[in-house]
């Protein structure tokens, strides 16, 4: 059995060579596509949604040195393509969510390749099993804003049962999330 479920060399990405506007965006159709390597996956994308804070990383954010050029894009959904080793537990053809938050490097689509291409290299640590009944789509949306709003409201204990709760800016991801959490 094959290690991997497609076998092309290179892939198209979104991708961020400099800052600036979102024209610094360019489309590069022939990017290396990522191996799998010890304790990661590679997951072909299904669906990666672009939040506000990938446009804080297009336009360059004070303090934090990103690695360019980058691969956008926080939130990913979609199907492990291979398996590196030392990975346990999952299987080529899975259906995954991917947590942002890659295990001693930082955000995706930040600080490495994010969602934003055909195929992303994901910690397995990040992985997150996706039920059949749930799209890649529906499951691309919510990593970033309803993981912030549920680090709000409930990991920091910020408010309890009865709680009368004011959210500012609801209209976005994060203050929609949090109308759902309270």
């Amino acid at each position: 059995m094959s290690n991997t479920l497609f076998s092309s060399n290179t892939m198209k990405a979104l991708v961020l060579q400099q800052h600036g506007g979102l024209e610094q965006l360019q489309i590069d159709s022939q990017k290396a596509r990522p191996q799998a390597q010890a304790g990661h996956v590679v997951v072909r994308v299904g669906a990666s949604s672009f939040n506000y804070h990938d446009v804080f990383t297009v336009q360059g954010m004070p303090g934090i040195k990103i690695p360019l050029p980058v691969v956008p894009g926080l939130d990913l959904a979609g199907t492990i393509d291979s398996i590196g080793e030392d990975v346990t537990g999952w299987r080529i053809g899975d259906r995954v969510l991917v947590n942002p938050l890659k295990p001693g490097i930082g955000l995706l689509g930040e600080m490495a390749d994010g969602g934003m291409a055909e195929y992303a290299l994901v910690d397995a640590r990040q992985l997150i099993a996706l039920p059949d009944g749930v799209t890649f789509e529906q499951a691309a949306a919510l990593p970033v804003a309803y993981g912030t709003a549920h680090r709000m409201l409930i990991t920091h204990n910020t408010i309890k049962a009865g709680d009368r709760v004011l959210i500012l800016g609801a209209s976005g991801g994060v203050g929609t999330a949090c109308i759902v959490l309270a």
